[in-house]
């Protein structure tokens, strides 16, 4: 009698066990996700806010900062004359991230592990020309020290999230 109900036990139980660790971890990967996607989207907003399009010698008519929360940071900018340049690569390559300048202008500098950096450009009177390179350098102005550690905590801690999520 007993041994027919601990057989109904286990096929009734065994996938309420499953979907609740399902449900768990599934979470876990949501609340990962999210919390991905916040960073991203901050981050984003941040670079885009301090970036310096005055400080080239050849004025930007436009920029374009995107950051996803797959860990995607792209960069484009057209100068006035025409000429783009485009950049491209992700935070799980980040090797080391500094800051040359000061407080009202300098360059937001992002080492790659190896040529991880995507670079092209268009309109280029000397060609376009399509390379890999191991930096990625940003000019930003108004540059206080608290977006410099928020910003260097938030690329690093989206690039261990992403690190754990592979």
């Amino acid at each position: 009698m007993f041994t027919g109900f601990k057989s109904s036990l286990k096929r009734v139980c065994l996938p309420l066990i499953l979907a609740g660790l399902f449900m768990v971890f599934g979470s876990a990967t949501a609340g990962v996700d999210e919390e991905l996607h916040q960073l991203a989207q901050r981050t984003q907003v941040k670079l885009n806010t301090l970036h310096n399009a005055e400080s080239e010698s050849i004025k930007i008519r436009q920029f374009e900062l995107l950051l996803n929360e797959e860990g995607f940071l792209r960069y484009r900018r057209t100068y006035t004359n025409g000429k783009q340049e485009y950049y491209s690569f992700n935070l799980m390559r980040i090797k080391a991230i500094d800051y040359l300048g000061n407080t009202l202008s300098g360059d937001l500098s992002i080492q790659t592990q190896e040529d991880d950096v995507i670079v092209q450009t268009f309109n280029d009177r000397s060609g376009n020309v399509d390379s890999m390179a191991t930096h990625f350098r940003l000019p930003l102005n108004s540059v206080e020290a608290e977006d410099l550690a928020s910003l260097h905590n938030d690329l690093l801690e989206m690039k261990r999230l992403l690190d754990r999520n592979k």
